[in-house]
C-alpha cells in the first residue's frame, strides 16, 4: 500500500509538474518518500511493540538506557532521543510508573536527575529485541551491505541540508521556513 501510494504522488508530481515546470518533481519525490517511510516505519514499530504495552518513544528510551550502561541523565538522553525534556520527563514517568526504570538524583550533582533501567525493564527489552530486530532487519532485505551504506550516506547529506537550512534559517532571523 505504502509503494502504491508513492506512485499515486508520482503520477501528480508528473502532473503538476506540466503546469509547474519549475517544480523539483525528484527532490519532492524524495521528500514525499520519507514522510512515508516514517510514517509507515512508525506505524509497523508501533504494531510490534503493542503487546508489550510500549510506545515506540519508551522502546527507544529503554534501549538508550541499556546503550548507556543502564543509567543516564536525561540531559544526557534528549539529544539523542529527539525528546525535548519535558517529553523526556513524560516518557520517563510512563516507564517509572511501570516498573522499567527508576529516577533518581546524581549524587556528584543533585541538579541532576538520572534514570536507570531496572531488570524489569531489561527483562522487557530481552524479549521484545529479536523479534524486533527480525522484523526490522526484513525490511531490507532486498539490500546489499553496499546499498545500505550508500542510502545512510545519502540520509545524513539530507539530514545536514536540514540543518544547513535550519542554520542559515536562524541567522538571518527567518523563521517562516
Amino acid at each position: 500500500m505504502s509503494l502504491a501510494q508513492l506512485e499515486r504522488v508520482e503520477t501528480n508530481l508528473h502532473r503538476l509538474g506540466k503546469h509547474m515546470p519549475q517544480l523539483p518533481i525528484t527532490e519532492s519525490l524524495i521528500v514525499r518518500a520519507a514522510i512515508i517511510l516514517g510514517r509507515d516505519t512508525n506505524a509497523l514499530l508501533d504494531r510490534l511493540l503493542k503487546p508489550a504495552g510500549l510506545a515506540e518513544t519508551e522502546f527507544r528510551l529503554l534501549m538508550s538506557l541499556l546503550a548507556h550502561g543502564g543509567n543516564a541523565s536525561a540531559g544526557d538522553l534528549c539529544a539523542g532521543l529527539a525528546q525535548s525534556p519535558a517529553n523526556l520527563t513524560r516518557i520517563g514517568d510512563s516507564l517509572v510508573e511501570r516498573g522499567y526504570v527508576s529516577r533518581d538524583t546524581d549524587q556528584s550533582d543533585r541538579r541532576r536527575m538520572l534514570l536507570t533501567l531496572l531488570p524489569e525493564g531489561r527483562r522487557l527489552l530481552d524479549e521484545m529485541l529479536p523479534g524486533v530486530s527480525k522484523e526490522v532487519t526484513a525490511l531490507f532485505a532486498g539490500f546489499t551491505s553496499t546499498e545500505k551504506t550508500q542510502m545512510l550516506r545519502g540520509f545524513k547529506r539530507l539530514l545536514a541540508g536540514i540543518d544547513a537550512l535550519g542554520a542559515r534559517d536562524t541567522a538571518t532571523g527567518d523563521d517562516s521556513a
